[in-house]
């Protein structure tokens, strides 16, 4: 077996092992004498990035729980779409206190409005999640 290596480290061009040459043939770079020797190449793992869609879901329901409907999109990475989603949450929560205390009827039209954005920005969450995790699969990087 020989020492040589089989590739050049520059361009890629296999080399022959049989001939002592001190360029590669392809590119015309100097073969060194410490890359001669066969490299075991060194498995570098690079992490993508993934959201949980049972985490978004989660945080969804908790945040919505305490009045912060939105923090699921946030987490996905939809930080404006959290924002507004927030910004809905906390209008029809003080609607609801407000017309609690004057126009019953009103307040429960309000409560229940914040009832459906709550149940849909859970889903709508857990969603986008799974969306961000099949888009960094294919485009092997964050998408948006």
């Amino acid at each position: 077996m020989s020492d040589k290596q089989n590739f050049c480290s520059n361009c890629g061009g296999k080399l022959d092992t049989n001939v002592d040459i001190e360029e590669c043939p392809k590119c015309h770079s100097a073969l060194h004498e410490h890359s001669r020797h066969k490299q075991s190449a060194s498995p570098s793992i690079e992490t993508l990035p993934y959201k949980s869609p049972g985490t978004s879901a989660l945080i969804a329901f908790i945040g919505g729980i305490f009045g912060l409907p939105g923090i699921g999109h946030i987490y996905v990475g939809k930080v404006g779409r959290g924002i507004g989603i927030l910004l809905l949450g906390l209008v029809l929560y003080v609607l609801t206190i407000v017309f609690l205390f004057t126009f019953a009827p009103m307040s429960l039209i309000f409560s229940i409005g914040y009832l459906i954005m709550f149940i849909w920005q859970i889903f709508s969450a857990r969603k986008l999640a799974k969306k961000f995790n099949e888009l960094v699969r294919t485009t092997n990087k964050e998408p948006w």
